[in-house]
């Protein structure tokens, strides 16, 4: 067997028709791990990856997927990143997990977990893993090694409720036998007596939200949900987690995989669900339920789930699953359990496998250190800077990070040697290159700058840092003609760069200078100091007494 690694969106795209069918031939395939579901969640995410597994053949066709991400974190202790693999829809699917053609499991797992181990992860997350308890059991046996421990992570309960356990109704062929086999006399009188209410005409009804009136419905119950969660969860905590589920579920409405009905007494909204349609696997998946907490009866959540299992029940769907968190409302409509199951392993020196960053995470954890360097976290920046080098040796950017430490502590030497190395290596020279001459400067290579700078103008003229800085190196070799003629020409560019402007106004002082001493000075005159108008000294420098 062999894994192919699909980290692209064309590449996803591609394997449609294939998904698809793996998707429909796996008994324990959930949603979120349907092409639908995950084509549009992925498009908002970054670093995500598909093991795919197919014979070795020439054109087999994938007979198992396993979709997941790539999440990077800062460890404050250490001052390094680390990785962590995660389910693809961590933290908005209910289910994850892989999906798999019959007579292929074992296979899978063992080239799955293969493939893992040989990655560089600190963590790995197998968190809300469907599937039946054997699936599971044998993934974990087939990730274990001498350089990983594993332990249950399954999520704290609150308010005595289990997370790890998805209550699920199997839906008979009629609405008759279902409220017959499934609930309980008392519950089953009960919403008959609402549902007569329903159906009698007397000002209670349920819509369900059209292209028209989604965003009317979806606002409805939001406001109903954001009413009875935000005391407990936080103002911001609940905006993002509003923020983030309507994102999602307007994926699901657009791609034809949503019911959001509303519940009404004439003009007034009682209640509202937002259900996931799963049409390959005849089941409909209950995500998120809001409704008004002053009105009693009739219950807005009995009348909408038992007006929702009615309608499955009449359009041939086979589950009504109520998704993690074992309720108890929810075992009034007759559910079972399902479980799912939260693992997490961790290497036990608390770093990458292979002491390096996933090589997916190198460029992202190059940005990190940038930012560090930007704000002046000169220390943080140096250690991330030499850990994108010991991940991605030769890797430019990180080697001018350095560089540039380097200059800033005054090892003006050292840098000089970088600097002048990445020069003769890099595709990108112009960066590289101003911090050269600016070096050379440093280090009163005047002669030395004047050229580089000189060169930096005659591949990109726009950039008139370099323009002033080699007429500033002509002055200190006292070339003072040819630096006229460079600080004059600068006079004439016409920019929108702001980062110009000081650069344009420094070298029309240093040229006014110019030209007032030009014809003064004799060949053994020292140059004041203020006529060079260095970056950062401007106009009214004291200049140097005179020796004769």
């Amino acid at each position: 067997m062999h894994i192919d690694i699909i980290d692209t969106v064309a590449g996803f795209d591609a394997v449609r028709d294939n998904w698809d069918q793996v998707y429909r031939d796996d008994p324990d395939a959930q949603h979120f791990l349907s092409w639908t579901w995950l084509k549009d969640f992925l498009a908002r995410r970054g670093r995500w990856f598909v093991l795919a597994l197919r014979d070795r053949k020439p054109g087999a066709t994938y007979v198992s997927f396993l979709p997941l991400r790539l999440l990077t974190k800062f460890d404050e202790q250490s001052g390094l990143f680390y990785d962590e693999i995660v389910m693809a829809g961590n933290y908005s699917a209910d289910y994850t997990g892989l999906i798999v053609m019959p007579g292929y499991e074992q296979k899978a797992i063992d080239g799955f977990a293969a493939y893992l181990r040989q990655q560089n992860w600190t963590h790995l997350r197998l968190e809300h893993f469907s599937g039946p308890p054997e699936r599971r059991e044998k993934m974990i046996l087939a990730l274990q090694g001498p350089l990983v421990m594993f332990r249950d992570s399954a999520p704290a309960t609150h308010d005595n409720i289990d997370n790890t356990i998805c209550p699920v109704v199997s839906l008979p062929a009629s609405w008759d036998n279902y409220l017959e086999q499934k609930m309980s006399s008392q519950t089953r009188q009960k919403l008959r007596r609402f549902m007569r209410k329903l159906d009698g005409g007397e000002g209670y009804r349920i819509t369900r939200a059209t292209p028209e009136t989604i965003d009317r419905d979806l606002a409805i119950l939001f406001d109903f949900w954001r009413t009875r969660w935000t005391a407990r969860k936080g103002p911001e905590r609940t905006e993002r987690l509003i923020n983030s589920t309507r994102e999602m579920l307007m994926d699901c409405f657009k791609s034809g995989t949503l019911d959001v009905p509303l519940f009404w007494f004439g003009e007034r909204p009682l209640g509202a669900l937002a259900n996931i349609i799963d049409h390959p696997k005849k089941t409909i998946l209950f995500y998120i339920a809001g409704r008004d907490e002053s009105w009693k009866t009739p219950s807005p959540g009995l009348v909408l789930h038992g007006y929702c299992i009615r309608r499955a029940i009449e359009d041939g769907f086979r589950f009504y699953d109520f998704l993690r968190g074992n309720e108890a409302y929810k075992y009034v409509f007759g559910a079972d359990e399902r479980r799912i199951g939260y693992t997490l392993f961790r290497t036990r020196d608390g770093r990458n496998l292979g002491g390096i960053l996933h090589p997916h995470s190198v460029s992202y954890v190059y940005q990190q250190a940038l930012e560090m360097y930007r704000k002046g976290e000169r220390g943080k920046a140096e250690i991330v800077f030499t850990q994108v080098l010991q991940s991605s040796p030769g890797h430019v950017g990180a080697e001018f990070g350095l560089a540039n430490l380097l200059f800033d502590r005054g090892r003006l030497i050292e840098a000089l040697a970088a600097y002048q190395s990445l020069l003769e290596r890099t595709a990108e020279p112009l960066p590289i290159a101003l911090r050269l001459g600016d070096t050379q400067l440093a280090l009163k290579l005047y002669e030395d700058a004047a050229g580089t700078f000189r060169r930096i103008g005659e591949q990109a003229p726009h950039v008139v840092q370099a323009r002033y800085k080699e007429g500033v190196a002509l002055i200190a070799t006292r070339r003072l003609t040819q630096a006229e003629t460079v600080l004059a020409a600068i006079q004439d560019i016409h920019t929108d760069d702001p980062a110009a402007v000081p650069y344009i106004q420094l070298a029309s002082v240093a040229l006014e200078r110019v030209r007032q001493h030009n014809a003064a000075l004799a060949a053994d005159e020292q140059i004041p100091e203020g006529m060079m108008g260095l970056p950062g000294k401007r106009g009214g420098e004291k200049r140097r007494p005179r020796t004769h």
